[in-house]
């Protein structure tokens, strides 16, 4: 038989769920769904992965890698690349560009994953196609935008 007792922070409300970790009483309205079962909040808390925890510093590193690799991949693709901006050679062009991306923020951060990451590889990836303009008029330079959505895709999906 299940023994039924009251939540430690909603006093009103009984229950027969239990934390998980800490065996501690949990209501619905408490209880954190993780891999293997319900838990408590003080329990869930700790199941961030430290994958997905850039602190400060390596933040502020990747911000000026991306910005300093967005300046340089923009000349490169502007004076080197640029015939490679259009028709199906872009596709290739964008998978280089996210590559390119993907291994700088890994290891300026230290192979750091999550949104934060993919946030900074997306404006690098972005400067890099601001700089590319430069060098072409707007209207050849909006094929440029194939390699762009290829670029971050691919940083996306590397970095997730």
């Amino acid at each position: 038989m299940v023994a039924v007792v009251t939540c430690p922070r909603h006093p009103e409300v009984e229950t027969a769920l239990r934390c998980n970790r800490c065996d501690s009483p949990i209501c619905p309205r408490c209880s954190v769904l993780s891999p293997v079962g319900m838990k408590c909040k003080d329990c869930a808390k700790s199941l961030r992965s430290p994958i997905y925890v850039v602190k400060p510093g390596q933040f502020a590193r990747a911000g000026a890698a991306a910005l300093v690799g967005g300046v340089v991949m923009g000349n490169v693709w502007g004076l080197v690349l640029l015939p490679f901006s259009f028709g199906f050679f872009s596709i290739f062009l964008g998978v280089g560009l996210g590559v390119a991306f993907t291994r700088l923020l890994e290891v300026t951060t230290g192979n750091k994953r999550g949104p934060v990451v993919i946030g900074l590889a997306v404006a690098g990836i972005a400067v890099a196609w601001g700089v590319h303009l430069y060098y072409v008029p707007l209207r050849l330079g909006l094929y440029g935008l194939v390699a762009l959505g290829v670029g971050i895709y691919w940083a996306y999906q590397r970095l997730r």
